[in-house]
């Protein structure tokens, strides 16, 4: 039998995952729900794990207990946030003219007295185009029933995916395992263990950030009066996972908000939006200086240029969802960028691996503004 030489082998496994990245590229759409699976089934392992090993489960009834487990809380959250979701939407539909009007009118009122009247007929201009934004509205009813078809056929692919995901994951992992040259096995499968750490905390961290800011911004909206709290508090929750850019929009979404809706207690309109922005400052440093530090742990050192860089070159390739494994994936590419650089060098690249991830519980000292993103949690 002719073997392959090691330039054949290697040839051919660079020509397959140069094929594999083509058809990813290519089949984003269809390859969308199979990645969103993979991220929660990532989430949800050690669950299936610590069922399987404490109880006398099998595989297939540790994630059958998760997947119903999950299924109860997808669709039983959705009976309870689902009417008030639509309750707030509805009602944003309805006020939205009133509210562009409101906040372009302040904003105009605002200009006059700081000396920039000329500025008046540019943000006023469009204060009476409430009915095209009705209009706008109704012409996007076809293209939204089209897209909710789309996405109910995704949301059926990705619970099938996930589902086997949960019962076949150590055999996907054994079959990676196999995949490794058995020469080079004794290093590659404790770089995947490091990197397999990485993103396990990273995740776990971006959730528990989720549900955080999520609350305490409903509760501050609520106190502040301000109309859809819900909705935006669950937006800025969202928002979170995306670094730099998403905490910004979210705020900047609530101000908008706020500043088309009359104030309470007597403010003026510029100082009720000013304390809402105030509060989303406060909750940001908050979490930079305690949550994260505290309950999460250190975060990989990214540069925010690398990680503006990745988030648009993600959000370019793959649309949302690249925006939001961007991240994740640049934190990972440094791991593997360290490991390769050691070995170019003929060093030891574990020492400095372990460096990385051995500093989760410093607290953080470097100023936000430079603060490198990728959160971890405590081990």
């Amino acid at each position: 039998m002719a073997r392959w030489s090691g330039t054949t082998k290697r040839l051919v496994v660079a020509l397959l995952l140069i094929g594999a990245i083509y058809v990813v590229y290519r089949a984003g759409d269809i390859v969308r729900p199979f990645v969103w699976a993979a991220v929660l089934s990532y989430v949800l392992l050690p669950v299936v794990g610590f069922l399987e090993r404490r109880l006398p489960m099998r595989r297939t009834l540790a994630a059958a207990v998760v997947f119903l487990a999950l299924l109860a809380f997808i669709f039983g959250g959705g009976r309870l946030l689902a009417p008030v979701i639509v309750d707030q939407v509805r009602e944003l539909q309805r006020t939205l003219p009133s509210l562009l009007a409101n906040a372009q009118s302040t904003l105009a009122e605002t200009a006059d007295q700081v000396g920039l009247a000329d500025l008046d007929e540019l943000l006023l201009n469009n204060v009476s185009g409430g009915g095209d934004v009705g209009q706008a509205i109704a012409r996007t009813a076809v293209p939204f029933v089209v897209g909710l078809g789309r996405f109910l056929l995704e949301f059926l692919v990705f619970l099938i995916a996930t589902f086997f995901f949960l019962r076949d994951a150590p055999r996907l992992f054994d079959w990676i395992r196999r995949l490794i040259p058995s020469s080079q096995r004794a290093e590659i499968v404790p770089l995947l263990g490091e990197v397999n750490a990485l993103l396990g905390r990273y995740v776990r961290g971006q959730l528990f950030l989720v549900l955080v800011m999520w609350t305490t911004t409903f509760i501050g909206l609520t106190i502040l009066q301000v109309p859809f709290s819900f909705l935006l508090g669950m937006t800025t929750g969202v928002l979170e996972v995306i670094p730099i850019v998403g905490p910004i929009t979210a705020g900047a979404i609530a101000c908008l908000v706020a500043l088309g809706h009359p104030a309470p207690w007597g403010m003026s309109q510029i100082v009720y939006v000013a304390v809402v922005a105030i509060m989303y400052t406060v909750l940001r440093h908050a979490e930079d200086y305690f949550v994260i530090p505290f309950v999460i742990g250190r975060i990989v050192r990214l540069h925010p240029a690398v990680v503006i860089f990745s988030l648009l070159s993600g959000g370019a390739l793959f649309g949302l969802l690249g925006v939001f494994v961007a991240v994740p994936f640049a934190a990972t590419l440094r791991l593997v960028l360290i490991y390769i650089s050691a070995k170019l060098r003929d060093q030891d690249p574990f020492p400095k691996l372990e460096e990385e991830l051995a500093s989760v519980h410093e607290p953080v000292s470097e100023h936000p503004a430079a603060r490198p993103v990728g959160r971890r949690a405590h081990s």
